[in-house]
């Protein structure tokens, strides 16, 4: 028999701060990087932060936030910062 399969261990669920907010940054490089790949060449990349989303996402202001500390580590270029919005990136 599998006894791992049987075996009962406690799942821990629980993310840590660092590891919440690593996940939103993942995410939003993807969704970026998809846009990107969408976008023809020479052109700059045009991002939506919806501000009323309500899921099981991040809110718009973490987002803001995360586009903002991305520009800072100078991983991305902010063109045109929209607010709640467009990003040109």
């Amino acid at each position: 028999m599998l006894s791992w399969v049987t075996e009962k261990r406690p799942i821990n669920f629980k993310m840590t701060p660092k590891e919440k907010v690593d996940k939103e940054y993942w995410e939003l490089l993807k969704k970026i990087k998809e846009e990107f790949l969408r976008t023809k060449i020479g052109e700059s990349v045009r991002y939506w932060v919806y501000p009323g989303f309500v899921g099981g996402g991040y809110s718009a202001t973490n987002e803001i936030k995360i586009l903002e500390k991305l520009e800072e580590l100078k991983t991305i270029k902010i063109l045109n910062p929209g607010g709640t919005g467009e990003y040109e990136i």
